[in-house]
Parts: C-alpha cells; structure tokens; sequence
C-alpha cells in the first residue's frame, strides 16, 4: 500500500513538473552532443597533448602489478558532487540564479560528451571499452542525480517566485522546500554511490582495459 502510494507521487510530481524534465533532459543532451562536436575544432597540437596525456594515464595502469585503490580519490570526488548540489540549492534558492542550473547541467553534459568523444575518435573499438570501463559505471547514477537536483531546485525556484508574485502555490513554501531538500538528499545518496564507484570499482575496470593500449 504504501509503496504503491509512493509510486503514485513519483509519477505525480514527474508529470506535473514535465516541461522542466523535459527541459533539463534537452539542455543534457545538447550538452553531450555540443561536447562530442567540439573534439571535431581542436588543433593538432591539442590532439596531440591529450593523447599524449591518456597514454601516460594507460601506462601508469599497466605498470603497476594490481590497480592501487585509494579512498581518498573517492572523497575527492564525493566532495566534488556535494559543492554542485550546494550550487543547484543556493542558484535554486536565489530564483534569479535558476537559469545558471541549467548552465550547470549543460556544462555536466559537455564535459562528458567531449572526454568520451575522444576517446572514441582517437582509439575507436578500444576506445569505447575504455569509455564503457571509465565513464559508464558511475555516469549511471550520476545523470540521474543530476537531472532530479536540477528539476527540484528549478522547482522550487519557481515556487518561491510564485510566492513573491503574490501567486498561489499548489503547497505550502515549506512543503516546497522539505520536497526540494528531500531530492537533494535524494540525488546525493546517488552521487556518494557513484562516487565510490568511481573512486574504487573503476580503477579496477581501468586496469585490465588499460592492457589494450
């Protein structure tokens, strides 16, 4: 009963809230796409050094006897999520600041869409087991934390416009903020998940892919 209750909210809440979905979904994707495009513009000499910088990185996998894992990369990395949540909530909570969220996420998208697209143009067949070994296990959990940070501080921005407008608001402000909280807290179990991954599942993929290069 309850479990189909919160079913039931989750669905609400998504389809109330569509457009922003759809919004910030569209702002990720072109991220990637505008991320993989860019590796076409870089000189030769930036091609050069990148690649020069990943075979350094395959090479110091290779010369080790067993993957070296470390926690602390792992905190590292679970810091690093935390400042972008706390970023998402202060633009959120700011409203005038909701749109560099969505700067944010597009940059989120970039970013990944640029690494993966050149591994994929400098190594092909490797290069995709490379990025399925490095990006893919925790990028699982990371878009999704992500998309649902930015929609509910989006939200929430809106409804504290509302508020200051003087509108009606379908809850309370402090309902809005408790559900705006709840999905950050929400989105950074995700994150502190992947970060793990990242810091100590990863290395171990990276390891016997770097074997390839």
């Amino acid at each position: 009963m309850l479990s189909e209750y919160r079913r039931e909210a989750v669905i609400r809440y998504i389809e109330d809230r569509i457009f922003i979905f759809l919004l910030v979904t569209l702002i990720f994707i072109t991220g990637i796409i505008g991320g993989a495009v860019a590796v076409n513009g870089l000189r030769e000499g930036q091609k050069l050094e990148l690649t020069q910088y990943l075979h350094l990185f395959f090479q110091g996998f290779k010369g080790e006897s067993q993957p070296a894992v470390e926690l602390a990369p792992a905190g590292k990395i679970v810091l690093s999520h935390l400042k972008t949540l706390f970023l998402f909530f202060l633009f959120g909570f700011s409203v005038i600041g909701a749109p560099a969220i969505l700067f944010l996420v597009f940059t989120k998208g970039f970013i990944l869409g640029f690494t993966a697209g050149f591994i994929l143009k400098q190594w092909a067949g490797r290069g995709f087991l490379f990025v399925i070994a490095s990006l893919l296990p925790h990028h699982i959990l990371i878009v999704p934390a992500v998309l649902i940070a930015a929609v509910a501080n989006i939200d929430f921005a809106g409804a504290l416009l509302k508020g200051r407008w003087g509108k009606k608001v379908p809850y309370p402000l402090a309902g809005e903020l408790l559900r705006c909280l709840g999905l950050n807290g929400a989105s950074f179990l995700l994150l502190l998940i992947a970060g793990l991954v990242e810091g100590v599942l990863a290395p171990y993929l990276i390891y016997w892919v770097a074997r390839l290069f």
